[in-house]
């Protein structure tokens, strides 16, 4: 990529609040944005995106499902050579989840051993296969870069209750991975970000208290385009303020 060509950006999780908003600021900013989600078709706001900015393609994945990341490489072959950034966003419910068993593995006294298993797998392990997946895009930018949206609840240090086993126990396996890739990741001249967006609102109407979600999403994108190479790995804010492991 040079100075007049957009950045080519892959934003997964896009069939959610935040993932939306970081296509939609990533196309603000002029870069060529490919959006994935479980099943684009069900996502409205993705369609009325595509036709107010022409270039936005739309490419079903689910990370977590191996035979949607098989389907899905062929498809981007034919899109694009190469990424300039990979936005891993927060993923998508599986077919089979259900809002119940997210409430169900917060508390000790309701948790399963296959509700954690299945959600660090989904949350955790399938942000790192999906990286490995994509890094021959990755490997022919130039200084590419990769943004593993995480959480302040990842924080152990920031950990002062109880509860949200699975949530924050997923966060944090993450935060180790992350760290490890970026090392990894580093002779390929490829930097890593996690990425916290803090307690954003998915809507106007949303508390006072919390952060507007454009705010957000476009505060992490300009992190991570400001973080040097030799910051690879940190976990910063969507302000720029580091984060406490």
């Amino acid at each position: 990529m040079n100075a007049l060509s957009p950045r080519r950006v892959l934003v997964t999780g896009a069939g959610r609040p935040l993932g939306v908003e970081l296509v939609r600021q990533a196309l603000l900013r002029g870069d060529r944005v490919i959006a994935a989600a479980r099943n684009p078709a069900r996502v409205p706001v993705l369609a009325d995106l595509r036709a107010e900015f022409g270039g936005l393609e739309l490419l079903a994945l689910d990370p977590a499902d191996a035979a949607s990341v098989a389907d899905a490489v062929p498809v981007l072959e034919t899109l694009t050579d190469s990424l300039d950034l990979l936005v891993v966003a927060p993923a998508e419910a599986g077919a089979h989840d259900r809002a119940s068993d997210a409430e169900r593995d917060a508390h000790f006294d309701t948790l399963t051993g296959t509700g954690l298993t299945e959600h660090y797998r989904r949350h955790a392990v399938a942000p790192l296969l999906l990286v490995r997946t994509l890094l021959p895009w990755l490997a022919k930018g130039e200084g590419a870069r990769v943004l593993l949206v995480s959480s302040w609840l990842g924080s152990l240090a920031g950990k002062t209750q109880g509860g949200d086993y699975a949530t924050c126990a997923s966060a944090a396996a993450l935060h180790m991975l992350g760290r490890a890739l970026a090392h990894d990741l580093a002779e390929e001249r490829i930097t890593v970000l996690l990425g916290n967006p803090g307690n954003y609102a998915t809507s106007p109407e949303g508390p006072q208290f919390r952060i507007p979600i454009d705010e957000a999403a476009a505060g992490l994108l300009m992190q991570m385009e400001r973080l040097p190479r030799e910051r690879t790995g940190a976990f910063l804010d969507w302000t720029g303020s580091e984060r406490g492991w």
